[in-house]
């Protein structure tokens, strides 16, 4: 089959999404169960990674029943299919603005949930005091404006909230000038989001006491948005060179991609050589397969674990654990170690 001027098959692209949401379900899953085996509860960042997932999979879903309709206007937007009577193509593209006002309102809400659940995390992990507090919650303020203004591009688009549903009100030269506005409105707070989750947890880990190697690992996990900043810039050249119809590939990738990393983090147990995170594999790989663990002479305890850690372990772990120089202890070193 063609692929209408979008890059992939119809078939192609349900395969790909349906295989990056599977694997981000599956990860998801194995999210919850490190939590609830290592952590023993669960937080604010995981009900927004849930909500993440969730909206994803809902958008995915819209997308996957819209994929027909919108191979067939794309078809005949780039002239592979013969033009339909004018009230049929308007009929038309007024059915696919409906789905894609709703998988655009998913997209956007899913995706800050990505943001929204890392920031809770660094304020699970690093703790939030003095100036650092006053710089987290500006930057929460700020990742919650800029969804409001994605939100409100979406209502936007053809200048009324109104017009959305009228043919003619929406393909004025008004509205495509308008249109490709509010493309870089959403790449600039898209970017500049991704970006405060990179730079903001920096200088918070590079003042612990911990050793260069767990920085840079924790660097690492939280630098991760750099990936979906690629994404999200591929998607607006794109979008701004071509038209929304043309462009459905990229926008999924990019939503896919920033969910199944917001998954990452959980893991970093499982691949880190400290003792630490070995105890901890122990632990979560015996209660998966249902055996009884005991480590030494006595049963498993997290506190008695943390104790005996704190005792055997070089003192920069216990460090690590109090917080920050010249700052009140606040970071959870159990939540540390398993982002």
């Amino acid at each position: 089959m063609t692929d209408a001027g979008q890059g992939v098959s119809q078939e192609g692209l349900l395969a790909i999404i349906w295989t990056l949401a599977g694997v981000s379900t599956l990860l998801f899953a194995g999210r919850l169960a490190i939590r609830s085996i290592i952590l023993k509860s669960f937080h604010l960042d995981d009900m927004f990674g849930f909500l993440a997932w969730a909206l994803m999979i809902a958008c995915m879903i819209v997308s996957s029943v819209e994929a027909s309709l919108s191979y067939q206007y794309s078809s005949i937007f780039i002239g592979e299919s013969p033009m339909p009577s004018p009230d049929e193509f308007a009929h038309m593209t007024i059915t696919i603005r409906r789905f894609n006002v709703a998988s655009q309102m998913l997209f956007w809400t899913s995706l800050y949930c990505v943001k929204i659940s890392f920031m809770l995390l660094y304020k699970m992990v690093l703790g939030v005091s003095g100036l650092y507090k006053g710089a987290w919650l500006g930057c929460m303020i700020y990742i919650v404006l800029c969804y409001g203004t994605c939100l409100i591009g979406v209502f936007g688009q053809c200048g009324d909230s109104s017009n959305l549903w009228t043919y003619e009100q929406c393909m004025t030269p008004y509205v495509a000038s308008l249109v490709t506005k509010l493309i870089w409105v959403d790449f600039f707070c898209n970017v500049s989001t991704d970006l405060i989750l990179v730079i903001l947890p920096l200088p918070m880990i590079w003042r612990l006491h911990m050793r260069t190697k767990q920085k840079l690992a924790l660097s690492g996990i939280f630098s991760l948005a750099i990936i979906t900043i690629a994404f999200e810039t591929v998607r607006t050249v794109k979008l701004y060179q071509l038209t929304t119809y043309l462009t459905n590939l990229y926008s999924y990738l990019e939503l896919l991609i920033s969910v199944l990393i917001s998954m990452l983090p959980s893991y970093r147990f499982l691949v880190s050589p400290s003792a630490k995170d070995r105890e901890y594999r122990r632990l979560f790989w015996t209660r998966v397969t249902m055996r009884s663990y005991h480590s030494g002479s006595s049963g498993y305890s997290m506190d008695n674990y943390e104790r005996r850690i704190g005792a055997g372990e070089s003192q920069r772990d216990a460090d690590a654990t109090k917080g920050i120089q010249d700052q009140p202890a606040t970071i959870s070193a159990q939540s540390r170690d398993i982002v």
